[in-house]
């Protein structure tokens, strides 16, 4: 980064930075679980599913709260990588679809199963997709505003970028530390997220706007944390998604007998070879220039 963009950041006393930040993360929760529940008591909309209500409320709150903080405590956006979205989260959004598309095409090549798509039946089509979009969206821009826009920012300006990125991804790592659909995974979903953190702060750095990863984040979440794409074992296949692969068993690499395809091995892996390319892409221009 440039040091005119540097220096408001570093003005803003530590103590203040790791207030704030608290802070911050402690809204994101709010705004995840709040929104749900204000939406259950409130909203019954028949063109959504009941766990999508929450992104209607969730996602205008979370951009008026994130995109007022740096206002209020005199530090400009573009200082935390909070610009103005650019033409480039068409192309993440590119890279979004092929990382998908990886892993689907991946655990149907290396799994035996059975796949089924849904499409015939066009009012649960469109509501899933709205939902599935908007749920993505909900916790794509929360999440990322906070640990990309200003985490890696506050981290970075007072202990530098390297230890900023592995920080910040670590930290949403941890966060996301629960049990996985009832399979007991729960490190390997924390290593999975981790890696996740990693590639979302590699393109924010680089790219000096936390829009582009909230693209990213944003498609992974639709396709592989709603109904869209569903590729779990039959015992834990929700009763219908669009496009279902069921499989009985699975190897190590792709989660054996105590995680789905989705949170396995193979999904690291791709993380991580996505990660390194876009680590290698960046520094390799950079030394051409």
């Amino acid at each position: 980064m440039s040091p005119d963009r540097n220096s408001p950041v570093e003005a803003v006393e530590e103590w203040r930075v790791a207030t704030l930040s608290l802070i911050l993360l402690a809204v994101m929760f709010t705004v995840l679980i709040g929104s749900h529940i204000v939406a259950n008591s409130l909203l019954s909309i028949p063109w959504l599913l009941p766990e999508a209500e929450g992104a209607l409320i969730g996602i205008p709150v979370a951009l008026i709260v994130y995109l007022l903080v740096p206002g209020l405590v005199g530090i400009p956006r573009e200082a935390l990588f909070i610009t103005v979205p650019s033409r480039s989260i068409l192309r993440w959004a590119g890279v979004a679809v092929v990382l998908v598309g990886a892993v689907t095409v991946g655990s149907v090549v290396g799994l035996s199963g059975t796949l089924e798509a849904h499409v015939s039946d066009r009012r649960f089509l469109s509501r899933v997709l709205l939902s599935a979009v908007l749920l993505g969206l909900l916790a794509a821009t929360t999440e990322e505003i906070v640990f990309r826009g200003y985490l890696l920012s506050f981290i970075g300006h007072n202990w530098g970028w390297p230890a900023a990125i592995v920080l910040t991804s670590i930290l949403f790592g941890l966060l996301h530390n629960g049990k996985v659909a009832g399979t007991g995974a729960s490190e390997l979903y924390v290593l999975v997220t981790t890696s996740a953190g990693l590639l979302y702060a590699l393109v924010t750095y680089y790219t000096e706007s936390v829009w582009n990863a909230v693209v990213l984040h944003a498609v992974w979440n639709t396709v592989f944390h709603t109904q869209v794409v569903s590729i779990e074992p039959t015992e834990t296949q929700p009763e219908r998604a669009i496009i279902s692969y069921e499989y009985a068993e699975a190897s190590f690499l792709f989660g054996g007998n105590w995680a789905t395809a989705t949170v396995s091995p193979f999904v690291l892996l791709v993380l991580v070879v996505a990660s390194v390319t876009v680590l290698l892409g960046y520094r390799l221009n950079s030394l051409k220039e």
